[in-house]
């Protein structure tokens, strides 16, 4: 996002986003935390659960499917983005890089951070090698999933879920929005 728009997307967020949360409250706040490496298995744990799932949708599927390992502040942001681009969302699925969700052969590795845990997977989707990054943080219910970042390793493009969906926001306030990536 270059500098001269980044006044423009900020703006649109916040229009896509009246009446649903004040913005500070919007995107989960990294703050330090207690959380002991050895807490963090549970993080790991969490990821691999959705990587293994026969149904999984990724960042898609009802409401309670996305609360199971998004925070809400996630998970509603993700909803009203489905809501305002009649379900194409930013695009792709972000959690494995692609429009499908095809994964094999994934490894974990998992780190305590600052703010909680950080899960890294690697692993083929659709026989394409792939690399996404779960920044998770301790919530109420448990580890969830407060952002996804994403690498292609053939084209080493990496992108940020909620960057992504303020950019996607902000075309919507455009009057642009995604296209069916089908």
């Amino acid at each position: 996002m270059s500098r001269s728009t980044r006044p423009l997307v900020a703006s649109a967020l916040c229009l896509a986003l009246a009446g649903c949360a004040a913005v500070p409250d919007f995107w989960p706040a990294r703050t330090q935390t207690a959380a002991a490496p050895t807490g963090i298995a549970g993080a790991e744990d969490l990821i691999r659960a959705l990587f293994e799932a026969p149904d999984w949708e990724g960042t898609g599927g009802p409401r309670q499917a996305r609360l199971a390992w998004m925070t809400p502040a996630l998970a509603e942001a993700s909803l009203r983005l489905d809501a305002a681009t009649d379900d194409i969302g930013v695009g792709m699925e972000p959690s494995v890089g692609s429009n499908y969700i095809h994964v094999t052969d994934a490894r974990y590795q998992t780190r305590a951070t600052p703010w909680g845990a950080e899960v890294l997977v690697r692993f083929q989707n659709t026989r394409q090698p792939r690399e996404t990054r779960f920044e998770l943080v301790m919530t109420d219910a448990g580890w969830r999933v407060a952002d996804i970042v994403g690498t292609d390793l053939e084209t080493r493009r990496t992108w940020r879920y909620t960057n992504m969906m303020a950019e996607t926001f902000a075309a919507v306030a455009r009057g642009e929005g995604p296209r069916d990536p089908s």
